[in-house]
C-alpha cells in the first residue's frame, strides 16, 4: 500500500471517529457556554421546594452566564416525564433537570415501566442540597428520646402509627430501616404530602411522623411536638438540641432526602465539569447559601462525581430496604 493511500485512509478513519463523537464534544466552546438559553426542568409543580431551589439558583446562574436560564415545570408520573426528557435530550448542556433521591427511587419503583434507565442515562451535575429528616411525636405519647420510643414500639408490637408524607419516599424507607436495625415494627400511614400528616399528628390522630426537618421546626420550638431524633450524621443548626439517631445508639445511620441537578449521560465530561463549577459557584454565593439554609436546606454543592456516587449508593441501599420490607407504591 503506497504512502498516499495510507494517508487517505488515515484521514478517513479520523473523520469517521470524529463523526461518532457527540456533537457537543465537537462544538461546545466551554469559555462561551452557554451560547443559547438553558432550560432547567423542575419535575414537580410550581411552589414545591425543588421549584424554589431551581429559581433561586437560576437567578444566580443568570449573573454568571450573562443570560437567565428558563425554569420550566414538567410534573407528572412522579417526576419521570421531566427526568426522561432530560435523559433523552441533546448532550449540549442546555437541558438540565432538578432531581435527587427521586432518581434512584424512581429507578427502583418504576424501572420496568420506563423507556429510560435513569441510573445509566442521567449524569449528576451536583448534589446541591440535603434535607435532614426528623422523627417527631405527639407530646401525649409520653416519650422524649429514641430509647423510650423504641421501647414503646416493642411494647405496642406494630400498632404504633407513623405518618409519612408519601409511600416509598426516603423518609418512609428511613423509618423502615430503623425498624429493621432495632427489631421494631410500625403501622405506616402514607399521606399526600407532609402538611396533612403533621396536621393529623398535632390533632393526636397518629403517634409519630418522620419528615423533612424544616416542616416541623416551629412546632418543635413551640412544644407542640416532641423531637425524638435527626436522621443525619450531624445535628441540625436549626434544632441544635435534638440529638441524631447515631448519638442515641444507631450506628452508621445517615439518611436525608436531597436535591440536585442532572444532564443526559451523553454529555461530555469537560462540559459536565464546567456546568458543575458554575452551579457550585451559584449555590455557595453568600445570598443564595443563606437563603437556602434559612429554608431548612443544607447546602452540599458537591462535585459531579460525588453526585453520581450518591445516586449509586441510594440505589443500592434503598433497594435492599424496599425489597426486604416489600414496599410497594399504591
Amino acid at each position: 500500500m503506497n504512502r498516499s493511500l495510507c494517508t487517505i485512509l488515515a484521514g478517513a478513519a479520523l473523520a469517521i471517529s470524529l463523526a461518532t463523537l457527540p456533537a457537543a464534544a465537537q462544538e461546545v466552546d466551554l469559555s462561551k457556554y452557554p451560547e443559547q438559553p438553558v432550560r432547567i426542568i423542575v419535575t414537580s409543580s410550581a411552589g414545591a421546594s425543588a421549584d424554589a431551589l431551581a429559581r433561586t439558583v437560576g437567578r444566580e446562574l443568570g449573573k454568571i452566564w450573562g443570560r437567565d436560564p428558563v425554569v420550566e415545570n414538567v410534573p407528572g408520573s412522579n417526576g419521570n416525564i421531566g427526568l426522561e426528557q432530560v435523559a433523552n435530550s441533546k448532550p449540549d448542556g442546555l437541558t438540565i433537570a432538578v432531581g435527587g433521591d427521586k432518581v434512584p427511587l424512581n429507578a427502583i419503583f418504576y424501572g420496568p415501566e420506563l423507556k429510560t434507565d435513569l441510573i445509566k442515562d442521567l449524569s449528576t451535575v451536583t448534589k446541591a442540597v440535603a434535607n435532614p429528616q426528623i422523627l417527631v411525636v405527639r407530646p401525649s405519647l409520653g416519650v422524649k428520646n429514641l430509647l423510650e420510643y423504641l421501647a414503646l414500639a416493642k411494647q405496642k408490637d406494630g400498632t404504633l402509627t407513623v405518618g409519612t408524607p408519601s409511600n416509598g419516599g426516603a423518609h418512609h424507607i428511613g423509618h423502615e430501616l430503623l425498624g429493621q436495625r432495632t427489631g421494631t415494627k410500625y403501622t405506616f400511614i402514607p399521606y399526600k404530602g407532609g402538611a396533612p400528616a403533621v396536621t393529623d399528628l398535632l390533632g393526636g390522630h397518629i403517634d409519630a411522623v418522620i419528615i423533612t426537618l424544616a416542616a416541623v421546626t416551629e412546632h418543635v420550638r413551640a412544644g407542640r411536638l416532641v423531637a425524638i431524633g435527626v436522621s443525619t450524621a450531624e445535628r441540625s443548626p436549626a434544632l441544635p438540641d435534638v440529638p441524631t439517631f447515631q448519638e442515641q445508639g444507631i450506628k452508621d445511620f445517615d439518611i436525608a432526602t436531597w436535591q440536585g441537578f442532572f444532564v443526559t449521560a451523553k454529555t461530555p465530561r469537560p462540559l459536565v465539569d464546567k456546568i458543575n463549577r458554575d452551579f457550585v459557584k451559584a449555590l455557595t454565593a453568600p445570598g443564595v447559601k443563606s437563603f437556602l439554609e434559612g429554608q431548612g436546606f443544607v447546602v452540599v454543592a458537591s462535585s459531579a462525581e460525588e453526585g453520581d456516587a450518591a445516586v449509586r449508593k441510594d440505589f443500592a441501599d434503598y433497594g435492599r430496604v424496599i425489597k426486604s420490607a416489600n414496599i410497594k407504591l399504591d
